[in-house]
């Protein structure tokens, strides 16, 4: 991902006016704008964005006994919609001579680390270092101009969108994670308390793309993975796991099947799959042009990106009208309008007491895996969101807007129920049905974001 600026106090702010119109047309996909004085300006961050209302809770050998016992029939049913939806976390992160725990939501598109909960004397990085200086979108300027008198720290400014920020100084500090055995030391921002990120309490953010700075790339992880709990109606909170290195592996005998990983020119860091087809009710959806998921010939636009902040999938425009029709064909209720729920930005609702009994379809995302295609197996709970304050039932998918920069955006929804596997030296990414890591040790959790209603407001 592009880089956070290491910056006197007029370019933050000078830079993020420049990058305001990108940054208003990516809100739009649920996509927050890349930091300001980028160094290279060849990727776009994430803005924190989810469906969510319960308190998280660790998750243990649980998850897999509940993967399975989860019944097909009932899962179909429109009852089943998600009332929630969050965050995923990585938790008990050691920073620092003196081990200081500190968590952090885990972001795919992102390649930087930044917490509230650097230890009392982080090892700072001086501004007047080349490690200050690339950080920059230009290495010759003055990374110590506007620093108060005798502060040689170097500071950064990272804008995720008008008014949300994070902002405070870069430390290079030891990082050990104890499951797996993960340790080392990393470039990361100790940010100001008064940063504007809301990420529901939790204090701070982990790159996890392919980028030099990501928390993946400075550990040298080649492996992780990340298995979020379907929602259940009635349950009070939600839960997660993340692991790393040798212990992201499948977790059942039956394993997983494999999707290559592929990479973009215009934005080398994140992860692009190809989707190959998508299904209702195991029929391929018609009206889905050819080529409408790939990734351009040169590598600047379209493809399928994955994501870990946003929980809502965005589709290439004329695939989602495509398959829109093709699951309103399949309800047998009146649509009705979505305007009191989250601004009216979805566009098929329903009364949700009206379908609750209703019979949904299963959509079927198909990846690329050769004569094993590697799929999602999507159920209500997974792209119909049920809110209570209003009594609308929506589905959870959107077109993604013409002229942004990725074709499409699979959000954390449509992950839920699979272990999802980054082999990130082998560039391939392994789905495995209803599996949750073994873990016994609370080394992560979905954080829960209750702020989502406010979110959309402030971004569309």
């Amino acid at each position: 991902m592009a880089r956070p600026a290491a910056t006197r106090s007029t370019i933050g702010s000078a830079l993020a006016v420049t990058l305001l119109a990108w940054l208003l047309v990516l809100q739009l996909l649920l996509l927050a704008p890349a930091p300001a004085a980028a160094r290279r300006a060849t990727t776009v961050n994430q803005a924190p964005n989810s469906l969510s209302t319960k308190p998280p809770r660790s998750g243990t050998n649980a998850l897999l006994k509940k993967a399975r016992r989860r019944n097909r029939n009932t899962d179909q049913l429109g009852s089943a919609a998600a009332d929630d939806a969050g965050y995923i976390v990585l938790y008990n992160v050691s920073i620092g001579a003196t081990q200081n725990d500190v968590s952090g939501v885990v972001d795919l598109l992102n390649d930087f680390v930044w917490t509230t909960q650097c230890v009392a004397a982080p090892v700072r990085v001086p501004c007047a270092s080349q490690t200050c200086r690339s950080l920059l979108a230009n290495d010759t300027t003055d990374t110590c101009g506007g620093n108060p008198n005798d502060d040689d720290r170097c500071r950064y400014f990272y804008v995720y969108g008008p008014g949300i920020n994070t902002t405070g100084f870069v430390a290079n500090e030891s990082v050990a994670v104890a499951v797996g055995g993960i340790a080392g030391s990393a470039v990361l921002g100790c940010s100001a308390a008064n940063s504007s990120v809301p990420l529901e309490g939790e204090p701070g953010s982990f790159g996890f793309n392919r980028g030099p700075l990501s928390f993946v790339s400075q550990l040298n992880v080649n492996k992780f993975s990340y298995y979020l709990a379907p929602d259940e109606a009635g349950s009070s909170d939600s839960e997660s796991v993340v692991l790393l290195g040798d212990a992201a592996v499948p977790q059942t005998r039956r394993g997983g099947r494999s999707t290559p990983l592929l990479r973009g020119t215009a934005f080398p860091d994140v992860y692009y799959v190809k989707l190959t087809s998508i299904q209702v009710d195991g029929q391929a959806v018609n009206g889905i042009p050819a080529g409408a998921f790939d990734l351009s010939a040169d590598g600047t636009s379209g493809g399928v990106v994955m994501s870990t902040l946003t929980s809502v999938t965005r589709l290439q425009e004329d695939a989602y009208k495509a398959v829109r029709q093709a699951v309103a064909s399949k309800i047998t209720a009146q649509e009705v309008s979505g305007s009191a729920f989250a601004g009216g930005i979805f566009d098929l609702c329903y009364n949700a007491q009206a379908v609750a009994a209703l019979t949904f379809p299963k959509l079927t995302l198909v990846f690329d895996g050769g004569d094993a295609p590697a799929t999602l197996e999507l159920t209500t709970v997974h792209y119909f969101f049920k809110d209570d304050v209003t009594g609308l039932q929506c589905l959870t998918m959107l077109p993604m807007p013409v002229g942004t920069p990725f074709g499409s955006v699979l959000g954390t929804m449509v992950q839920a129920g699979t272990n999802m596997i980054y082999d990130v030296g082998g560039d391939t990414l392994t789905l495995e049905e209803g599996a949750a890591a073994p873990s016994t040790s609370q080394v992560s959790l979905m954080a829960i974001a209750s702020l989502f209603l406010a979110w959309v407001l402030l971004l569309f």
